[in-house]
């Protein structure tokens, strides 16, 4: 997870980066497009050896698949936290692409972005409840030892068992400094399979998160259609992994959002 800018990769790593791309990156910083188009330009500039073996003229080495261009190329990736490229010059994995994203984020002078400060609007946050906003095994923990056998494999169909929830620890707190921050709202799903999920989620946001959350409870099994900025969900199901945004991935720590803590240290650099 990523802090940087355009300018403080301009500032910093210049070492590590040819005349050609800090010329691409200057044009980047200056020029405003959407986030899409950075983040590809920013791709482009950055990490153009992803397409040398078909545009040959910007490398500074001759051949772009030479040993010593791979050699130098790939200690930039690694000053990056990026991921190699092979020997036939293709990307390993997909960490560039991200990598610019978070930067185009963190950068901030998209349009989209600039168009919401011009009309003083905030970004969208869409927060998930099970294991984000609400602790769902302090609801199993105080189910019925017959309940916990009849649904055993199914513990989201015990009828009730939503109303018995605690709140994840920080998330209170959390959702409150994002409802002051950014246009926040609840994306839950509830089981087809038990009708009172869909009431007990509902009285639960009532109970614990009452003016800040009030009418903001959004609950659907296609995630994916939901258009916003940032979603918070600690699993890729039910369209959470097709999220056109940024998907805040709780509870992983190895993508840096192990906690609330975690997760509103990250939002505070982007509000």
């Amino acid at each position: 997870m990523t802090t940087l800018t355009i300018g403080k990769i301009l500032k910093t790593y210049k070492n590590h980066l040819t005349d050609y791309e800090l010329k691409q990156l200057k044009k980047i910083q200056t020029k405003q497009t959407s986030f899409s188009e950075q983040v590809q330009a920013l791709k482009s500039a950055l990490f153009g050896e992803e397409w040398d073996f078909m545009m040959r003229e910007i490398s500074d080495d001759g051949n772009p698949m030479s040993a010593a261009y791979t050699d130098r190329v790939n200690k930039k990736r690694a000053a990056f936290g990026v991921g190699p490229i092979n020997d036939a010059g293709f990307p390993t994995d997909d960490s560039s692409q991200l990598f610019c994203e978070e930067v185009v984020r963190h950068s901030k002078n998209y349009k989209e972005l600039l168009e919401l400060k011009r009309r003083k609007a905030k970004q969208i946050v869409f927060v998930d409840m099970d294991n984000v906003l609400v602790n769902f095994q302090s609801g199993i923990d105080r189910i019925s030892e017959e309940e916990k056998e009849q649904y055993k494999n199914d513990l989201d169909n015990v009828p009730g068992i939503f109303s018995l929830m605690d709140p994840y620890e920080g998330a209170i707190e959390g959702y409150q400094w994002l409802a002051k921050n950014f246009d926040t709202y609840i994306l839950s799903t509830a089981p087809w399979k038990n009708p009172s999920a869909w009431t007990d989620k509902l009285l639960w946001v009532q109970k614990y998160l009452p003016e800040v959350a009030e009418k903001r409870l959004i609950l659907s099994h296609n995630k994916h259609l939901a258009h916003g900025d940032f979603l918070i969900d600690d699993r890729t199901a039910n369209g959470a992994g097709d999220f056109k945004g940024k998907h805040i991935h709780f509870c992983a720590e190895d993508k840096g959002f192990k906690d609330w803590k975690a997760v509103v240290s990250y939002l505070k650099n982007l509000a």
